[in-house]
């Protein structure tokens, strides 16, 4: 049994919890090591066990609005969520998109994957095999949703996945998402999120790539804005010629919370990972980049980069960065590095100077500095929406 004064949202769900024996073993073990705490130094600066026993209701069960004006018109499939559950009859599926829907198997063992491993409704499983992109919708109005989608990129393919989350403003709703890619040899895989949550949107979001000889992972992740919202991007390069790159923009302002937190692990040589984030950080906006690099003793002549750079606009904006490197190998070549200031003064004068007024080229450094994290989004409709996002934050 559970110790209700310990974990109240895990005394919530016991009450409804059902499940295979798999599920039933996640359950157990996350009773045992617990929700992160505020001790927790992974979540020290993202408190969401605090934050979700505040604001969400466990227990809420509601119908999803669905509107499918917000779903990209591009072609390809595209596979609608509600509450953590793909719906066939709202998806629009191609015939060459090989896709199963079967019981959730064994997931990772950090807390939040197992909260989702329990209480996953379905797992989804997504085949290469079609030329033309994925788009997933998540529409969440339950108070507790899980999504767990897994894809296997077949070697040789390349394969394109876009996500985006949608809730009604009115509800306050916790998302906690796993999605895994394991990526064939000489693949090619890209992944793109965009995060434009309401101000009553707490969401936990998983992704792991396993990427093999060979081949590449991108990730794109685009947050504007959510109450909190914690994004962990694990890549591993498992074999020899594997690349990782991982590009991310948060763009924040009012009270939004956004936590970015990626690892990527060079296990064999010859192996090379680049990892640019940027924050533009407003108002009363918390931002937090956590990143690190690991190069294994057998992963000789990796080439590893990262940098997070970032401004902010105002004085009651917050930021926490820290980017890391554990290298066990002696022949690699890696950097990493971050910045955190404020609008460069001197560009603005020289805009100024120029009859821009001041409101304008704060805009335009602004969009300069942001449209770098752009330049690999493959769908022209998601560049035009995320390039719709930043201007309207930006003026």
């Amino acid at each position: 049994m559970i110790d209700q004064a310990a974990s109240p949202i895990l005394s919530t769900l016991e009450t409804t919890f059902e499940g295979n024996q798999i599920q039933k073993d996640a359950f157990n073990m996350l009773n045992e090591i617990g929700l992160p705490h505020k001790r927790s130094e992974a979540y020290k600066f993202t408190p969401i066990t605090a934050s979700l026993e505040k604001n969400i209701d466990f227990s809420l069960l509601k119908d999803s609005a669905i509107n499918l004006d917000q779903l990209y018109k591009e072609e390809g499939s595209h596979l609608v969520f509600i509450n953590g559950s793909l719906s066939k009859e709202e998806s629009s599926i191609e015939e060459d998109l090989d896709l199963e829907i079967g019981e959730i198997s064994a997931g990772k063992h950090d807390p939040l994957s197992l909260l989702n491993t329990a209480f996953a409704k379905q797992e989804v499983t997504i085949s290469s095999g079609t030329k033309r992109p994925v788009f997933i919708y998540h529409f969440n109005s339950n108070g507790f949703s899980n999504s767990r989608v897994f894809v296997q990129v077949k070697d040789g393919h390349t394969f394109q996945l876009i996500e985006k989350l949608i809730t009604p403003n009115e509800y306050k709703t916790f998302s906690n998402n796993f999605t895994t890619f394991n990526v064939g040899k000489n693949a090619f895989a890209y992944h793109t999120k965009v995060q434009n949550y309401n101000a009553n949107t707490y969401s936990h979001e998983t992704v792991v790539a396993d990427v093999a000889r060979d081949s590449h992972f991108y990730n794109n992740t685009f947050s504007f804005e959510g109450a909190m919202v914690r994004n962990n991007l694990t890549i591993n390069l498992q074999d020899e010629n594997c690349e990782g790159y991982m590009y991310g923009l948060f763009l924040l302002d009012k009270k939004s919370h956004i936590d970015n937190n990626t690892s990527v692990d060079h296990q064999k040589p010859n192996s090379y990972s680049n990892e640019l984030y940027k924050g533009i950080l407003d108002e009363k906006s918390l931002g937090v980049f956590n990143g690190k690099i690991y190069v294994r003793q057998d992963a000789q002549k990796t080439n590893a980069f990262q940098s997070n750079n970032n401004i902010l606009l105002s004085e009651d904006a917050t930021l926490h960065t820290k980017p890391q490197l554990e290298i066990w190998a002696d022949d690699v070549k890696c950097s990493h590095g971050c910045t955190s200031g404020q609008l460069d003064e001197d560009a603005i004068f020289y805009l100024r100077a120029r009859g821009i007024a001041e409101k304008n080229a704060q805009a335009m450094i602004l969009n300069a500095f942001a449209h770098e994290t752009l330049e690999h989004a493959k769908i022209d409709a998601v560049v035009s929406e995320v390039q719709g996002l930043i201007d309207e934050k930006l003026t």
